[in-house]
């Protein structure tokens, strides 16, 4: 079975940025557990100290979720490429 590149990026592409706005929402409605998780989730102590008061704004969304679709559409482009040549038959 064959992937298609532009549908699988693409579906690929869509599901990180739904993901993505997700999150993005959990941080602006609760801040100080998003600080929490995020500190256990890399072992810190004292992740306020890291990463200070988590604050949500328009322009860091919106850019930060153009970044996290096309970074997912590149890097599943070339992991649908890669599939597709493992599964073709050996000549």
């Amino acid at each position: 079975m064959r992937l298609n590149l532009q549908k699988f990026s693409l579906w690929s592409a869509a599901a990180a940025g739904a993901v993505y706005s997700v999150c993005t929402l959990f941080v602006a409605l609760w801040p100080a557990s998003s600080t929490k998780l995020m500190g256990w989730l890399f072992h810190l102590s004292s992740p306020e100290t890291v990463f200070g008061t988590m604050r949500v704004t328009l322009t860091g969304y919106v850019g930060a979720l153009v970044e996290v679709i096309i970074y997912s559409y590149i890097v599943s482009l070339i992991f649908a490429w890669i599939f597709n040549r493992s599964v073709e038959p050996k000549q």
